[in-house]
């Protein structure tokens, strides 16, 4: 794998976890660097980590506060 890509890995440590839950992401980094933004969308949609996740969140927990009020 390509320095950069171990670099990038190292500075965030949920993506070198997501590496590990997924191997095949390993393989097609290893094969194909450019591929890496692709690996990070993917790796924000499914942790939730995308701005339009974090309002929606954000919307449900001022919702269920409204319910309780």
């Amino acid at each position: 794998m390509r320095r950069d890509i171990i670099e990038l890995l190292d500075r965030d440590q949920d993506y070198f976890v997501y590496l590990r839950e997924n191997p095949y992401w390993h393989r097609e980094l290893s094969f194909n660097p450019s591929s890496l933004k692709l690996f990070v969308e993917e790796y924000k949609v499914k942790r939730r980590k995308r701005l339009v996740d974090k309002l929606e969140d954000l919307s449900m927990m001022i919702t269920l506060a409204k319910e309780l009020m």
